[in-house]
């Protein structure tokens, strides 16, 4: 008899796809919170939230209203809470009532149009 292979907790939890697609954005961000504007760094941004760093000082749950420059396209003020944190890192997942978050979105669009019809390479 075969041994049995064996499966690891992993293999069992079916991965879903982001609802929403990031790319990676490297700009300052207003952050202000409960009793606090503080300035922070992003890492990454999708339609659904943001990744920060240099926000620290926040709490899990704290709601929190963004400031920032999309790199060509407009200023953008959205609403959100804190949602995880980690090491000098967290994330922000925006208010889905928020009508700004569609800026947002359109900008993430035209970037991937951007790299889509970017020339390539000659090799």
């Amino acid at each position: 008899m075969g041994r049995a292979e064996p499966h690891s907790a992993m293999s069992k939890v079916n991965f879903q796809p982001r609802q929403y697609p990031r790319v990676p954005l490297v700009t300052g961000v207003r952050v202000e919170g409960y009793h606090q504007t503080l300035h922070a760094s992003s890492i990454q941004v999708g339609a659904g939230g943001m990744a920060l760093e240099n926000a620290g000082q926040l709490r899990v749950a704290e709601p929190v209203t963004l400031s920032f420059s999309l790199p060509g396209g407009p200023h953008v003020t959205v609403h959100g809470v804190v949602w995880w944190k980690r090491e000098k890192l967290l994330g922000v997942r925006f208010d889905p009532n928020d009508d700004n978050r569609h800026q947002i979105q359109t900008w993430i669009d035209s970037q991937d149009d951007k790299a889509q019809t970017a020339p390539q390479r000659p090799r």
